[in-house]
């Protein structure tokens, strides 16, 4: 399978001294190198911001540390094989040996081949986002087609040129290898093992060294060169999968459960008897703010990445006189922020209305995918018709299960629309997703209320949107901006058309984006950049400023109460336009494994293994400040309770709703 060249002898002798070992060592030279030179290449390209972190040198013998913990790993069986299997049988098992020393650098180069394009546009290593994209390869093999071709190329090149030469380099040190006799080898094998496993975990205490290793800085991209991209993916996947959600307690600090249910209460600004149920430890009723015969529908409309910057009123760039206008006609949310960076974030944040467990979202969780409390359930009960509208494919992020089996009735997706105006590789556009929804509308029946979800995709990379008739904000025309531009041209001309319907005058409508715009922004967590648009609209409410703090948690409440019916719920978040005066708002989101909990302008940074921080949170900087102990409770307290309550579901549906005055038939089964 691989010819030997007998003129590497005298190339490789240092290596054949090693023996059977010869292989591995020089795989793991080989790779040590590779890496390091990964990670110096990453420095120089990200120089002037490595360059501002006081003892940024220190990312390289952290990042050493790193490699050998994953070359440890891979390499603990390849070692003890060519320890252990008898020469005779070498010329069949040597090639084999070789082809999975091979296979293994194939693997390593793919993680460090695609870290350039990944770093670029999450400003982070491969982490647990990619593992939630590979769910889905055949949409990310589009988006890689349509906007990294020549990355895909090369990156292609680079791993099979390099598996390779690398299961070539080793079989030839297999080949020429100094032999030892069985009995050496059986000697050396125990501590071969040992020095493995030691490496592997690069540690003797009971807790092996892990990603909080890397976690020497407040610059979080500064902190992702220390590690390797495999390393990285790795890590995610065993937590993700393999642990799930066991690790948060462990990971983040213990509390009493009565503890942490009686902080997440306190935080809901609501008396200690409006708990009602034990065995939902949050729920309690809601009072429509004014009783109406007949109850008002509800639309959601979850708007693809439309942070703030792109929001004129807010301080944005001029991109948004659509959603301007509107604002003037409605209750503007100025200080909003989403809690995640994805849309399965704003998906579970505006739809569950629950707080958000660590790295992943309810709509992936295994025991939340029936029984689930979400905002569609709890109206379902009260006799509304539920819907989802979404311009793609609807398994991508798992949301058709999730949401059929949690509320929604009808979902309408890219295949159920035909003839669309326009549309890419994600699904059709804004204006085709608002036309089918505004049709179907139209159609519900007068005398039974509905409850409908809208989330757009258009203003997502690669920023392809239809020709528009305005003038583009800038050249070229695939760009973020423009898109987002698009998206506000979009939702003007839905409401356009809406304000001519029968349904219009009684509806609610919350226009929200799932997130803002991807992060690539410096420090532990750029809480800036989790600043969103929220918009109420309905007839007769009385336009305003919301110039306090809120999150996305707080928006399914605070709709809720717009209705015209009393219910009863386990969301944690508040009611905003019932808040007290002189309550300080509060809003939570995070950064993969980094959770920031802001009250008034005071946030709280929580990171697994690592002490919590607290810092001040002032025109769009933090700085560190005065750790507060009751603070840093109530922190731990948000980050702990939504994952007790999935485990034990305790996060769902309380029986004993108040009378519905809706009517109707009960609706279909999910579609």
């Amino acid at each position: 399978m691989f010819p030997n060249n007998t003129t590497s002898r005298s190339r490789l002798s240092w290596l054949a001294a090693l023996g059977p070992l010869a292989p591995v060592v020089g795989f793991a030279g080989i790779y040590f190198l590779l890496f390091s030179a990964d990670r110096l290449i990453l420095s120089l390209w990200y120089g002037d911001q490595v360059a501002q972190v006081e003892g940024a040198w220190r990312l390289f013998p952290i990042g050493l540390r790193l490699d050998s913990m994953i070359l440890s790993a891979l390499l603990l069986l390849p070692a003890l094989l060519l320890l252990l299997l008898p020469r005779f049988g070498r010329r069949y098992w040597q090639p084999m040996l070789a082809g999975l020393l091979g296979l293994t650098g194939t693997v390593l180069l793919y993680f460090e081949a695609m870290t350039f394009t990944f770093m670029s546009v999450y400003g982070a290593r491969p982490n647990h986002l990619f593992l939630e994209y590979m769910a889905d390869p055949g949409t990310v093999l589009s988006i890689v087609l349509a906007g990294f071709k020549l990355e895909l190329f090369f990156g292609v090149l680079l791993m099979l040129a390099g598996g390779w030469w690398t299961a070539r380099f080793t079989f030839r040190l297999m080949q020429n290898a100094r032999v030892w006799p069985y009995w050496q080898r059986l000697l050396v094998a125990p501590l071969v093992v040992l020095v493995l496993v030691l490496g592997a975990r690069s540690s003797v205490s009971d807790s092996p060294a892990n990603l909080g290793t890397a976690a020497f800085s407040e610059d979080n991209l500064v902190n992702e060169l220390a590690l390797n991209s495999s390393y990285a993916v790795a890590y995610f996947a065993y937590n993700q999968f393999a642990q799930q959600q066991k690790s948060v307690v462990r990971r983040y600090g213990e509390m009493p459960h009565d503890e942490i249910i009686r902080r997440v209460r306190q935080q809901m600004l609501l008396p200690p008897e409006a708990f009602d149920d034990p065995e939902i430890p949050l729920a309690h009723r809601q009072d429509a703010r004014e009783p109406l015969e007949r109850p008002r529908n509800l639309v959601i409309i979850l708007s693809e990445s439309l942070s703030a910057e792109f929001i004129g009123s807010l301080g944005g760039l001029p991109l948004s006189p659509q959603f301007d206008a509107l604002a003037e006609q409605g209750i503007l949310f100025e200080q909003l922020y989403a809690t995640g960076k994805r849309t399965n974030r704003g998906l579970e944040s505006v739809v569950t209305g629950a707080l958000p467990i660590p790295l992943i979202s309810a709509i992936k969780l295994r025991l939340a995918q029936s029984d689930f409390f979400t905002l569609p359930s709890l109206l379902k009960a009260h006799g509304y018709r539920t819907s989802f509208f979404y311009g793609g494919d609807t398994n991508f992020d798992n949301m058709r299960r999730f949401l059929s089996y949690n509320g929604i009735d009808r979902i309408i997706e890219q295949k159920d629309i035909p003839n669309p105006r326009f549309q890419n590789h994600w699904g059709v556009s804004d204006e085709d997703i608002f036309a089918t929804a505004d049709g179907f509308f139209r159609e519900q029946a007068d005398n039974q209320p509905f409850a409908s979800v809208i989330l757009t995709l258009s203003n997502h990379e690669p920023f392809d949107v239809p020709p528009v008739d305005y003038s583009l904000y800038e050249q070229p025309r695939a760009t973020q901006n423009n898109a987002a531009q698009y998206a506000d041209y979009a939702l003007g001309e839905f409401f356009r058309q809406a304000r001519k319907s029968a349904y219009f005058d009684n509806t609610v409508f919350l226009v929200v984006a799932d997130h803002g715009v991807e992060i690539r922004a410096r420090g532990l967590i750029p809480a800036a950049k989790y600043h969103i648009p929220g918009l109420i609209l309905a007839s007769g409410l009385e336009p305003q400023r919301f110039t306090r703090l809120a999150s996305q948690i707080d928006l399914p409440p605070t709709v809720l109460g717009l209705l015209g019916i009393d219910t009863r719920h386990p969301m944690p978040g508040r009611d905003l336009l019932a808040m007290p005066e002189g309550v300080p708002g509060r809003a939570i989101y995070h950064l993969g494994t980094t959770y920031a909990y802001q009250v008034g302008d005071q946030v709280l940074i929580s990171r697994p293994d690592l002490p919590p921080r607290q810092y001040r949170f002032q025109t769009g900087v933090l700085t560190e400040t005065t750790l507060d102990t009751e603070l840093q409770r109530d922190a731990l307290a948000h980050i702990l309770l939504p994952d007790l309550l999935h485990r034990e579901r305790r996060y769902r549906l309380p029986q004993g709703q108040p009378d519905s005055i809706a009517t109707g038939e009960q609706n279909p089964a999910p579609m």
